[in-house]
């Protein structure tokens, strides 16, 4: 009977032969042995486990198909804004003459004649082209003769502008021109005041250009109350050129 008693395993003296699944299943420490996993929850994900020094660094989840699925949106691309919102139109030589060209015209951008009789008594009139109603929106003057009656036509000048005409455009100074041709120049109060080397373009309502160059010394002039005459550059086509006397508009106080 004593043998047979130490044959029998003695319960809960040492420890226990580990379970050789559970001891491959989880991690091992630096000699070997099988490191536990406490409180692992029924059904739940598993645990995290802090592997050891010769563990492989865990790659982060893959979130390709998230991003495939809800790809980021593209910024709204909006439209130019136009700085114009009217338009300026000039008939040269007028005499009752009137020509109204609407900002929402250049804005649909399809060819469109005018009729610019105004108080006159007879009429005339002026075509803008698709082509011309886009360079108006760019910005660009465009100039062309009416059609003819009694024997005659006149120079046009269009171009659209802001809601108020910017300090470029306003002249301080009065200019006369020789000759018969219809060309003008803004001399702007910030050019008098800086009073340095200017070129400007005056070809105006004409249907050729022209410039003109002011010196230092002549605003100089100009500011002390002295008329100043120029003269223009000579056009390619027939080489005139004109004499332009300009005097600066003292502002009044």
């Amino acid at each position: 009977m004593g043998a047979a008693l130490a044959a029998l395993p003695i319960a809960g003296c040492g420890p226990s032969a580990p379970d050789p699944k559970v001891a491959s299943a989880g991690p091992k420490d630096a000699i070997g042995n099988a490191r536990p996993v406490a409180n692992a929850p029924a059904g739940g994900p598993s645990p995290t486990v802090t592997a050891g020094p010769d563990a492989a660094p865990t790659p982060p989840p893959d979130n390709g198909a998230a991003a495939a699925k809800d790809p980021p949106a593209d910024p709204v691309k909006e439209e130019p804004k136009s700085a114009f919102s009217r338009v300026v139109a000039k008939v040269g030589r007028n005499h009752g003459h009137v020509l109204t060209v609407a900002f929402a015209d250049v804005l649909a951008g399809v060819e469109r004649s005018y009729e610019m009789a105004g108080t006159s008594d007879h009429p005339h009139k002026v075509t803008l082209t698709a082509d011309d109603m886009k360079n108006l929106l760019a910005g660009q003057a465009f100039r062309t003769r009416s059609t003819r009656d009694r024997q005659h036509a006149h120079r046009v000048l269009v171009r659209c502008a802001p809601p108020v005409d910017p300090p470029e455009w306003v002249s301080v100074c009065e200019a006369t021109f020789s000759g018969q041709d219809e060309h003008e120049v803004a001399i702007p109060a910030g050019d008098m005041a800086a009073k340095v080397d200017k070129t400007y373009d005056v070809q105006g309502i004409a249907g050729h250009p022209h410039e003109i160059t002011m010196t230092a010394a002549d605003f100089q002039k100009l500011a002390k109350g002295e008329a100043v005459s120029v003269k223009t550059t000579r056009d390619k086509d027939d080489a005139h050129l004109h004499v332009v006397f300009i005097q600066y508009r003292a502002p009044k106080t």
